[in-house]
């Protein structure tokens, strides 16, 4: 990925400095498109294929603008040598695709080359500074500034440039590493690069989009548009697992809900006395040479505040008490370490004395959004804390004055033990530790940002008329309302202990998931974000250091992982204690945060690409008399990466058969989903399951009880490498077909061997892949057809298949010319059909299905099973020789003797044909 970046210092876009294929060059030449997503221009949306968007004067031809950077980025895939680079559409996604086309899996990310309206207001158009330096209209770049992308001083600047084309273009870089890396690994990887998410052109009806495509079992259309095209315009494939990078590190799993109240202290009965509080404002932090980081608080999400002036009446307070309360403040501050500065440096905390008045300025450098204030520096808690310090110094205590107590109540809460972090999940408020995080992935089930409401550069007050009053906005992700109720009283008593007053909370809401907290997808990306960190931690010293505090957590707005129910999380772009530039006036990213993104996006990838059990599965449509598979489609099954769990104890050695060993074994159990994932859904709704409100399928619906539905696959096991075998063994496994494989299923003890009926060819029902990024492995699947039905036997049946899912509505047909007449062709397969035992809407396994290995007979490691390997079984026999070598060559069925079974399996090995003594 370093070779990738490409970073070349300052530039402009298209001054020829740099190469527009590295990461750098790709976010530049990108953000040269005008992307703003300005709707449908007031004119009424196409309702027929392919629902072109609209192009006027009012959009400012929206399409030809797209249509123009999704060709640019076509272009640059096929650069980079993807080998499938697919546009459905000329003004919808893009994506590309890498790994074996065999796999029957596929990983996905999926994010937005767009930006919105709100950053190119008339309001934001003046604030946008150009490569030279000038501002708004006075820019030589105007109004072309937002799309003239530009780096300098270490960051690149341009509309999109974080949300989100620049993290968008990084996934396909990071996929592109992972490409040219031949790193090992068992699924696909797809880069879905779409064009909308800020602002659609107006979505067509689900009965609209019927009328071209055939889409059994829709609910609502989904809410992005990017995600309308995908999943229901061209039906493309579902992946297993996926992420956006349309957030925040290093997990968002899905929506937190709201409450704001405020909490109050009345210090009007200080007024008059010394140090009492005059004023108190807050804003966002100062930075030298920096003069446009103002402009992070026009921002979608409100800013915590990262700047804080307070005012204090020093008047008949004596030259040496206003000095030694001053020395106090920096004292307190040096122990922290905030003083640690250049001379050029905007200070952290600055104190004077002006007239009768102390001002202490406290800037944090860091502006952070309210979402995340475990990883901020709050300005208010720095002020108060400071304020406690030099009031005790000074022997003012909370009974002398009420700033004092409010002081020290903030610092307890907020600042105990000089440690911010986890202080605002609430550590520090009496909230029972096991209720502080959810205990699957860790995620806070509050967070608290004190004066997190800052969204303008003008500086709020939260002291008027002797009473302090600070917003606190506090997020939930509590799934539980006993639990909820208890956190929320335990804050609630915290505040009041202190002395403040504390607004009215919100009562208990379900927040909405987009996958559910126990989805082994939360935990791989968290591993995988530590893993990335702590595998060079001087390469992300900012983010290292929040690393204990890094977990999965909700956020506060929609992403494109909502329409992918418990498929898709978001993972990035924002990287924990980095500022989110978005929706803004001179948005921008460090360039060293862009490569430290696409790196991680990288790493996020390859995880998901690689099996987390003995198995995968890709589903199948296919025509079995008396038997409905519509439902067999990855977005109305409730499948993840966690879904094929590992069956080998349940085997039993016995029956495994003479001279073979276990290769895999797999159980599993697949929920119908009520409907397409299309909306995210609360906690309650998950565990509601099959009953009313339940996110699954109701075991009351009439179309479950009209129809037996049945689930084609074709059922992928990865068998790694034995140690016993030698290179010439397992070059003749890898190579030599399916001989060496058979499929079992397991069922109350009784083994059922799958065996094609006579005369059928077994590749109709088994296939073998071997990966060209692992040498150690190797794939061998059986087709399987699972009825939600009683079970009563297996049976081998033919059946015309499909696994793409593309299917035209034959009312579209008849007038028109299929678009795409490649899709959705039909294969006959064979397929072994069974019942999983109970009509349940859920497809379930056996006890286990299973792969036996027979080792290749090339007990001397010759490459062939001769007269010589049967010899050398022989002697071992005769000789009962308990050298290894013979032991580990000749022993096939693993029983530890050299006996007749392992001549048997070697003879079965030995050609046709060939005469031994």
């Amino acid at each position: 990925m370093d070779a990738l970046s490409g970073d070349v210092g300052n530039t402009i876009v298209g001054d020829g400095r740099y190469n527009p294929l590295s990461l750098v060059g790709a976010m530049l030449n990108g953000g040269s498109y005008d992307s703003i997503s300005r709707g449908a221009g007031g004119e009424a949306i196409s309702t027929a294929y392919p629902f072109p968007v609209n192009n006027n004067a009012s959009n400012q031809n929206e399409r030809d603008r797209k249509t123009a950077k999704l060709a640019w980025l076509v272009g640059l895939a096929k650069a980079h040598g993807f080998p499938v680079v697919v546009q459905r559409q000329p003004d919808k996604y893009v994506y590309v695709e890498i790994g074996d086309a065999d796999a029957p899996e596929m990983i996905m990310a999926l994010s937005h080359l767009d930006s919105p309206t709100a950053s190119v207001s008339a309001a934001q158009m003046e604030r946008w500074r150009g490569p030279d330096g000038l501002l708004g209209a006075a820019s030589a770049y105007y109004p072309n500034t937002y799309h003239t992308p530009y780096v300098k001083d270490g960051w690149i600047y341009g509309a999109g440039i974080q949300d989100d084309s620049g993290p968008t273009l990084a996934t396909m870089m990071a996929a592109k590493a992972l490409m040219e890396a031949g790193l090992p690994r068992d699924r696909r990887i797809r880069v879905v690069m779409g064009i909308y998410e800020d602002g659609g052109p107006g979505t067509p009806t689900v009965a609209n989009t019927a009328n071209f495509m055939s889409i059994p079992y829709y609910t609502a259309n989904p809410s992005f548009y990017d995600n309308w095209s995908y999943k229901m315009l061209n039906r493309e494939e579902m992946p297993i697992a996926a992420y956006t990078s349309d957030s925040r590190f290093p997990v968002i799993i899905g929506n937190s809900t709201a409450s704001t109240p405020s909490v109050s202290m009345s210090l009007a009965g200080d007024t008059g006395k010394p140090f009492s509080l005059i004023s108190a404002i807050a804003g966002v932090t100062l930075r030298a040479g920096d003069p446009t980081l103002k402009d992070i608080a026009y921002g979608s999400t409100t800013q915590i505040a990262s700047r804080a002036i307070f005012t204090l009446d020093a008047t008949g307070v004596g030259a040496a008490a206003r000095n030694s309360f001053i020395s106090s403040i920096m004292a307190a501050a040096t122990v922290q370490q905030w003083l640690v500065a250049l001379p050029t440096d905007t200070p952290k905390v600055a104190a004077q004395v002006s007239g009768n008045t102390i001002i202490l300025e406290i800037n944090t450098g860091v502006a952070m959004e309210m979402p995340t204030p475990q990883y901020s520096k709050n300005a208010i808690v720095w002020g108060m804390y400071l304020l406690s310090e030099a009031l005790r110094s000074s022997g003012i205590t909370a009974a002398d004055l009420q700033l004092k107590k409010a002081a020290d109540g903030i610092a307890d809460l907020f600042f105990r033990g000089g440690v911010e972090g986890e202080a605002y999940i609430g550590r520090y408020m009496g909230i029972p530790v096991d209720l502080l995080r959810n205990p699957d992935n860790g995620t806070p089930n509050l967070t608290l940002a004190l004066m997190g409401g800052i969204n303008s550069e003008t500086l709020t007050s939260f002291y008027a008329a002797g009473n302090l009053s600070i917003p606190l906005y506090i997020r939930s992700m509590h799934v539980d309302a006993a639990n909820y109720n208890t956190a929320i009283a335990a804050v609630t008593a915290a505040w009041q202990g202190k002395g403040f007053s504390l607004g009215n909370i919100a009562a208990f809401s379900n927040p909405t998931l987009y996958m559910t907290h126990d989805n082994p997808l939360a935990a791989l990306h968290l591993a995988s974000y530590r893993a990335t960190i702590n595998h060079n931690p001087a390469a992300f010293s900012d983010a290292y250091g929040l690393l204990g505090m890094a977990y999965a957590q909700g956020t506060t707005g929609g992403t494109l992982a909502s329409n992918f129910r418990n498929k898709m999380n978001a993972f990035g772009a924002i990287i924990p204690g980095n500022e989110r530039w978005w929706h803004t006036a001179n948005e921008r990213m460090k360039v060293v945060s862009a490569v430290q993104m696409t790196k991680m996006m990288a790493d996020g990838m390859l995880e998901m690409a690689r099996y987390s059990g003995p198995a995968g599965a890709q589903y199948m449509w296919a025509d079995i008399p008396g038997l409905n598979a519509d439902r067999a489609d990855l977005d109305l099954l409730d499948v993840t990466i966690g879904t094929y769990k590992d069956a080998a104890a349940t085997v039993h050695p016995e029956q495994l058969g003479a001279g073979n060993r276990l290769g895999a074994a797999t159980s599993f159990n697949i929920p119908m989903w009520n409907g397409r994932g299309n909306t995210t859904v609360s906690a309650a709704a998950y565990a509601a399951g099959h009953a009313a409100g339940g996110v699954y399928l109701p075991l009351d619906n009439a179309d479950f009880i009209a129809n037996t539905f049945v689930l084609p696959m074709r059922l992928e096991f990865k068998v790694k490498r034995p140690v016993y075998l030698n290179t010439a063994q397992w070059n003749a496994l890898i190579t030599g077909g399916l001989k060496y494989f058979s499929f079992n299923v397991q069922k109350g003890g009784n083994v059922i061997p799958l065996v094609p009926p006579v005369g059928v060819s077994a590749d109709k029902f088994f296939y073998r892949r071997v990966s060209a990024s692992d040498p150690n492995a190797v794939y061998v699947s059986v087709n399987l057809a699972l009825v939600d039905a009683a079970y009563q036997g297996v049976t081998a049946v033919l059946a015309d298949s499909r696994t793409d899912l593309y299917s035209v509505n034959p009312s579209y047909l008849a007038s028109n010319a299929d678009p795409f007449p490649a899709r959705g062709a039909k294969k006959q397969r064979g397929f072994f059909l069974f019942g999983d035992g109970n009509k349940d809407a859920e497809f379930t396994s056996p006890d286990a299905v299973y792969v036996t290995v027979a080792t290749p007979g090339d007990v001397n490691a010759d490459g062939a099973t001769n007269c010589t390997d049967l010899t050398l079984a022989k002697a071992a026999i005769g000789a009962r020789s308990n050298e290894a070598r013979f032991l580990r060559r000749a022993d096939m069925d693993d029983n530890g003797v050299i006996d007749i079974r392992d001549i048997s399996a070697i003879a079965r090995l030995v050609p046709a044909g060939t005469v031994c003594n």
